[in-house]
C-alpha cells in the first residue's frame, strides 16, 4: 500500500492513476469527506480524511504502508510544519521509502514556497527514510487558466514579466515518473527535476496561443 497525500488534487489524481497502472494499491490522504469519490475514481482502493497539520492525520494515513508520496498544499504557509509531521510519521510507521513533491530549483530563496521546499527536502536527507525528490518544472496544464482570457481578450496574463523563460512539463509524464520512482528501488535515493520544453519566454508561448486560435495574443505581466 502506499499512500498519497493530496490525492483529491490534480498532481495526486494523476500520481494516483499511475501507480494503480502499474499495480500498486493506493491509499489517499485527502482534507474533505467530499474528496474521496475522486481519490476512488483516479483508482484508489482506501481514502483516510484528515488535516495535514494534524500528526494523527498522518498517522492513520501512513498505517500499513510501505511508501509514502508526500504532495504538500500549494503556496502553503506552514509547508515545513507539514513536511515535519508527514516525515516523522513515516519514520515512525517504518515506511520503505518517501516520495516528496518538490519543485525545480528549490534553492531559489527569493521564493519563499522553493525556499520551504528545499527546508523540508534538508529534514528528508537527515531523516534516514529512503526517499525520491521530485523537482517538476511548471505545468503545461497550467496554461489552461490562462485560456479564457486568452481567447475572449487575446492577453496571456502571467504574474511574471513576459520575457521570463519557463519549462512547461506535462503533469502525465510526471506522473508517470513519480509512479516508477516508487516502484523501482534501484532510482531510490535521487533528486530528480523533470522538465518538457527548453526553457519558453511568455511572449514564445503568447505567440503559440496565436498560431492555434488564428489572432494575435499579447503576453503581459
Amino acid at each position: 500500500m502506499i499512500l498519497v497525500s493530496g490525492a483529491a488534487g490534480k498532481t495526486g489524481q494523476a500520481v494516483v492513476g499511475a501507480l494503480v497502472a502499474r499495480g500498486a494499491r493506493v491509499r489517499g490522504l485527502v482534507r474533505r469527506a467530499e474528496q474521496e469519490s475522486v481519490v476512488r475514481k483516479a483508482g484508489g482502493a482506501e481514502v483516510v480524511v484528515g488535516d495535514m497539520l494534524a500528526g494523527e492525520a498522518w498517522e492513520r494515513g501512513v498505517a500499513g504502508t510501505t511508501a509514502v508520496y508526500h504532495i504538500p498544499p500549494n503556496m502553503h504557509p506552514d509547508e515545513l510544519k507539514i513536511g515535519q509531521l508527514a516525515i516523522a510519521a513515516a519514520g515512525a510507521a517504518k515506511v520503505r521509502c518517501f516520495g516528496y513533491h518538490s519543485v525545480l530549483w528549490p534553492q531559489t530563496e527569493a521564493m519563499p514556497h522553493h525556499w520551504q521546499k528545499l527546508r523540508v527536502e534538508e529534514l528528508l536527507l537527515r531523516s534516514g527514510l529512503a526517499y525520491v525528490m521530485v523537482q517538476p518544472s511548471a505545468y503545461m496544464q497550467n496554461l489552461a487558466a490562462m485560456r479564457a482570457r486568452v481567447v475572449q481578450e487575446g492577453v496571456l496574463a502571467a504574474p511574471y514579466g513576459a520575457e521570463s523563460r519557463l519549462s512547461l512539463v506535462d503533469l502525465g509524464d510526471v506522473a508517470e515518473v513519480v509512479a516508477r520512482l516508487l516502484v523501482d528501488e534501484g532510482l531510490w535515493y535521487g533528486s530528480y527535476g523533470l522538465c518538457g520544453t527548453r526553457g519558453l519566454s511568455q511572449r514564445e508561448v503568447a505567440a503559440e496561443w496565436g498560431a492555434v486560435l488564428g489572432r494575435v495574443v499579447r503576453a503581459e505581466r
